[in-house]
């Protein structure tokens, strides 16, 4: 069988142009190299048994933070948290379990954390799946919006007097440059009318920075910030419901020329813990510094609207409010 393919102008540049991209990767993906201490904190991490998760957890053990490990599979986290100690020596490592498909998981993980802890110093919100568009939850809420924004959201307004309360605090929501996708319609009432799934993971990532910018201007003066960020296109298990088909190829593409989880994980770990942005409230970062967004995740109306939505949406309690 004849080779020339191999040597024939197509697939030179081909070639040429996959290893340009990822050295271009390599030199703009950001490297958070701080070594601030968390000794004394109290840091919560959702999804933090796999992926950037996992990666971010760990980092904040090293730095001597009492970590709270918030997951759904606790056979996995069980297994995680002895490499977590293994790695760091800091044995101050908590596992939660929850379900952000179930309101009434959220709801008892949360309460069960604010009877345990007397501070919470910084809540990663980074939990999230690509999954379930178009399938109602148990709460009758679109299945990947509330996994993705309705949950999170209801666990950190019940977390938010405790959080207030250990200011200076952080909390950061992780989304996705997908968010740029969104068409977000604000005459349904759990934010969900697409069918089309990237739409649909968009929408929820959308509401992810939105939800931040309202909280941020919520909590103004108050010693809380609050922010949002992508961490790229990274080699994780978010798509671990998705049909082989499709997740196979698109996992080795990404393992080839994209980010893995600990490189994913430096943005996290950057706006968690970096002093140099103590005080920026209400922005989004990628690799490791201060991003755009699209207009309609700037816009504080519709920021004002989805937090109404999501008030209602989850049945948020006057006792749950404390901004």
């Amino acid at each position: 069988m004849s080779m020339d393919w191999v040597t024939s102008p197509w697939f030179v540049s081909a070639i040429g142009g996959m290893v340009a991209f990822k050295v271009w990767m390599k030199y703009t993906t950001g490297k958070y190299e701080g070594q601030e201490r968390l000794t004394g904190k109290t840091v919560i991490v959702t999804g933090a048994n796999s992926g950037v998760g996992l990666e971010a957890a760990k980092d904040f053990a090293s730095r001597g933070a009492r970590v709270i490990m918030v997951c759904r599979d606790m056979k996995k986290a069980e297994f995680v948290k002895k490499i977590i100690i293994n790695e760091t020596a800091n044995t101050d490592i908590v596992l939660k379990h929850i379900n952000f498909e179930s309101l009434t998981t959220v709801r008892e993980c949360a309460q069960e954390i604010l009877r345990e802890e007397n501070q919470i110093n910084i809540l990663l919100n980074n939990a999230g799946t690509a999954t379930g568009c178009c399938t109602k939850s148990e709460d009758g809420l679109d299945l990947l919006m509330q996994s993705n924004h309705f949950g999170p959201f209801l666990f950190t307004n019940i977390l938010l007097g405790c959080i207030k309360s250990s200011a200076p605090s952080r909390i950061l929501n992780v989304s996705s440059e997908v968010h740029k996708m969104a068409k977000l319609n604000l005459a349904c009432s759990d934010l969900s009318d697409t069918k089309n799934s990237s739409v649909a993971y968009g929408n929820s990532k959308l509401c992810n920075i939105l939800m931040a910018n309202e909280l941020a201007d919520k909590l103004k003066g108050t010693g809380v910030t609050v922010n949002s960020l992508t961490p790229g296109v990274v080699l994780t298990e978010i798509l671990r419901d998705v049909t082989p088909w499709f997740r196979i190829p698109w996992n080795f593409l990404i393992k080839i020329f994209l980010k893995n989880s600990k490189e994913g994980a430096q943005t996290s770990i950057f706006a968690c813990v970096s002093p140099e942005i103590a005080d920026v409230t209400g922005r989004y970062f990628m690799d490791c510094k201060l991003s755009n967004t699209s207009e309609t995740a700037k816009d504080n109306s519709i920021s004002k609207k989805v937090w109404k939505l999501s008030e209602e949406a989850v049945g948020l309690k006057q006792s749950e409010k404390h901004y």
